[in-house]
């Protein structure tokens, strides 16, 4: 009987020291999975060499490359422009509302951080134009096309790239 339970007590211990062999042989795999993964976020989030180095430049093909991917936002240029003109004697009015169209998120947000002096920009631009051009289709399209330069100039001041593809009209009162 002594030895039965003898026999018992070496399976008891045998079967704990697997369990605990199991158990740590777990908790090793578990923390070797975390620290895989902690590891990779880090790495995939630090800044790479080439950042700490500086800017690299951007060639105008990787430029255009980069303006032409991606949905395009907008950006909505509130209030409306109101821009008066001394037409033989008369004064007239000229009211736009414009949106500014981008691929790119960072020209976005530094068109918003130098909204007044885009906006100075744009009504220099406009109050330059003759109202009797405007009246007509090609003087709309240079408009645009002078407007559109006014923004991309304004911008690549500040960001070192145009930003901006074109500009559009959502509302455009003459009278």
């Amino acid at each position: 009987m002594a030895e039965e339970q003898q026999a018992d007590v070496e399976e008891a211990t045998g079967s704990g020291k697997k369990k605990l062999k199991m158990m740590l042989l777990i908790m090793v795999g578990v923390l070797v999975v975390a620290g895989a993964s902690v590891g990779g976020t880090l790495f995939l989030l630090s800044p790479g060499a080439d950042d700490a180095a500086g800017e690299t430049e951007m060639s105008e093909e990787e430029m255009n490359a980069a303006m032409n991917a991606g949905p395009a936002n907008y950006l909505a240029m509130q209030p409306a422009f109101v821009v008066n003109f001394n037409e033989a004697g008369r004064t007239r009015f000229l009211q736009l509302e414009l949106s500014l169209v981008s691929r790119d998120g960072e020209a976005i947000d530094t068109a918003n951080m130098h909204m007044p002096l885009l906006r100075n920009n744009l009504l220099q631009t406009l109050a330059e134009q003759d109202f009797e051009t405007l009246k007509t289709v090609e003087g709309k399209e240079q408009l645009v096309a002078s407007l559109t330069a006014t923004v991309q100039a304004t911008i690549e001041e500040k960001l070192g790239r145009p930003g901006f593809e074109t500009v559009l009209f959502r509302s455009f009162v003459m009278q």
